[in-house]
């Protein structure tokens, strides 16, 4: 039997939700598994006997201790903001459980995804879509009006996770905090009202992006530009260096172009639809 599933890419923080919100975007990560005697990972130019301690071993034994052979073939950027760990061990989690006839329902997926990922925001918007707050480590669908569209741009290098959250400082003020907390809210409020106002209530000194701006300046770069090019919001993308911004249709291309010029040939501008199903 051949369990197949796919999941999208996310971007996680959007500027004020740290750790909290999440989009799902489709860029998918499509994973096949069959059982096998050993195991075996075939990826577009590279076939290998995995590790015990990578990623796609760890997620395929969330489910099951039988050997597998699984098939990658993913669109989501790695190492660039985008939750690429979270599609791959989304994806895995559940062609593996596929292949042994087993069929997980979301609560499940996610509780193991979000476990093997240490942190549940790319978790919920690869398992349920959308755009998603972690709460309490419980996932929150809320809505997105539909005349929103997102651009992200993508450099070239990486950067990774743990770079990324070792440059955080251990404490915020409380002038910090409640600043997160509202710009939070009127995120929301904006992403579901398609209101460019409040939207751009949701821009600010935010903490993360601060720590990291040192890492990839071109991110910050790109968020400029984006905002003076029409987009509503613009952000770090995740640990970056990635920066998505939330546009309406009529500036689309004036960001992507901003962007472009921003990148100078060392990346890409992607302009993905909201993923509104998450795994599938």
């Amino acid at each position: 039997m051949i369990g197949r599933a796919s999941a999208p890419a996310s971007s996680a923080n959007l500027g004020p939700g740290f750790d909290v919100l999440a989009l799902a975007l489709e860029l998918r990560c499509v994973v096949n598994a069959t059982v096998a005697d050993d195991w075996f990972v075939t990826e577009p130019g590279r076939d290998r006997v995995p590790r015990d301690d990578e990623l796609v071993v760890r997620a395929a034994r969330a489910v099951t201790d039988s050997p597998l052979n699984i098939e990658i073939d993913s669109a989501v950027p790695i190492g660039r903001g985008l939750g690429s760990s979270a599609a791959l061990t989304t994806a895995t989690v559940a062609a593996a459980a596929r292949a042994i006839g087993d069929e997980l329902e979301l609560a499940d997926l996610f509780a193991r995804v979000s476990g093997l990922e240490g942190h549940a925001d790319n978790a919920a918007a690869a398992v349920y879509g959308g755009l998603v707050a972690s709460a309490d480590g419980r996932p929150v669908r809320l809505r997105v009006h539909p005349s929103l569209s997102i651009v992200v741009g993508v450099p070239e290098a990486k950067l990774s996770t743990g770079t990324a959250r070792s440059v955080l400082p251990e404490s915020v003020s409380v002038e910090g905090l409640v600043g997160a907390v509202a710009r939070t809210v009127a995120f929301v409020a904006g992403m579901r009202d398609g209101d460019p106002s409040v939207l751009r209530l949701a821009r600010g000194e935010d903490i993360h992006e601060v720590a990291r701006a040192s890492l990839s300046p071109v991110t910050g770069r790109l968020i400029e530009a984006a905002i003076d090019a029409g987009a509503h919001h613009a952000a770090w993308s995740g640990a970056g260096p990635s920066a998505l911004a939330v546009v309406d249709e009529t500036a689309v291309e004036a960001v992507c172009d901003a962007m472009t010029e921003v990148l100078d040939g060392e990346g890409e501008v992607l302009t993905p639809e909201i993923a509104a199903d998450g795994v599938v």
